[in-house]
């Protein structure tokens, strides 16, 4: 049985019926669209994992430790297919999904802290993929990256996840959690759109 029924019984949700598509849709997803998310997520600028992981464990709170596994698992793949990626083709990439700014304060990152700056970065809501691709266009040591990317991304992911958890253990709290992360995503995603298109507008004024 669909959650989002289960959202609908009571007259307080009934309003956000809106979400039905976008909750069943993440429901039809699963492990698939997790994993696929989570390799994406690493090698382009888009909003970060959470905006889907965390809406899946409300809708199978029980099995929360198989999502948790799975963005483990892809996250670590696509870090080391980013920093390769990263050696090669780096730079233009980054410097077509976000601006000079961006990228200088996270060159600053790397120039001052090193190794810790991929663990810094992986544990805050830098997008992930400026962190990936700074290792492999400055040559990070492939190893180091790989454990210092774990040690800040894995912490990140087993908090969020289990409190995820355990507020979803309440059906009431699961409800309007389910609803709130789900706004929350449709916000990022709205946010890293304009985010883009202001980017390419800066980009072009400053061509002319």
């Amino acid at each position: 049985m669909k959650f989002i029924s289960f959202l609908l019984t009571t007259e307080t949700t009934g309003i956000f019926s809106f979400l039905d598509p976008i909750i069943n849709f993440l429901e039809d997803l699963g492990h698939f669209g997790l994993a696929l998310y989570t390799m994406i997520e690493v090698l382009l600028i888009i909003p970060p994992i959470e905006v889907i992981y965390y809406p899946l464990i409300l809708l199978d709170v029980d099995h929360w430790y198989l999502y948790l596994i799975n963005v483990i698992f892809f996250n670590v793949l696509a870090s080391m297919l980013g920093y390769f990626v990263g050696k090669k083709i780096g730079y233009p990439v980054l410097r077509y999904f976000t601006n000079d700014e961006v990228l200088g304060k996270a060159q600053k990152l790397f120039d001052k802290y090193g190794i810790l700056a991929v663990a810094i970065g992986a544990f805050t809501p830098i997008p992930y993929t400026i962190v990936v691709f700074l290792a492999g266009i400055t040559k990070m040591d492939f190893k180091k990256f790989i454990i210092a990317g774990f040690v800040g991304r894995v912490p990140r992911y087993i908090v969020g996840g289990y409190f995820v958890m355990k507020v979803g253990q309440s059906e009431t709290l699961n409800r309007y959690m389910l609803i709130l992360s789900v706004i929350g995503m449709l916000v990022f995603v709205a946010y890293y759109i304009l985010q883009g298109f202001y980017n390419l507008y800066k980009k072009k004024k400053m061509s002319e």
